[in-house]
């Protein structure tokens, strides 16, 4: 297996495209003045998002698409590689004009994350593991 695809229905492929990339996600050149769609590098070209407009999206699932605002069909998590960095995306999601639905907080002493929603209602987290203060499961 050489990459990794997940692919995400949109409302609207500019909005979104300018929302990922006002919070720091690199755009896949191969894609990137494609007007149909939107493509993103979720880690070193190894893992690809892919944002469809939903009518495209309906064809390849051959099924509807899950209504975000009443469940979540997946939670996305990004590993961070610090709080601050935690701290930094929180801040970027806001003011590219998305929501938190988890503030940044610390959880169990080795965690600390932060929830937030994108422009269509998927939910993406986003972690730092302290490792060292990691409790042992002997």
């Amino acid at each position: 297996m050489k990459q990794f695809w997940i692919n995400l229905p949109v409302k609207n492929i500019t909005t979104s495209k300018a929302f990922f990339t006002a919070i720091g996600f690199r755009q896949n050149p191969m894609h990137q003045n494609a007007s149909n769609l939107a493509s993103f590098f979720l880690s070193d070209q190894n893992v690809v998002m892919m944002l469809f407009e939903e009518a495209a999206f309906k064809t390849f699932t051959q099924n509807e698409i899950a209504e975000t605002q009443k469940g979540t069909e997946v939670l996305l998590n990004i590993d961070a590689q610090s709080k601050e960095e935690v701290d930094a995306l929180a801040k970027k999601v806001l003011a590219a004009g998305g929501q938190l639905y988890a503030a940044p907080s610390e959880a169990d002493g080795w965690m600390y994350a932060m929830g937030f929603i994108d422009p269509d209602g998927h939910r993406w987290s986003i972690l730092y593991m302290d490792l060292e203060k990691m409790p042992s499961h002997s």
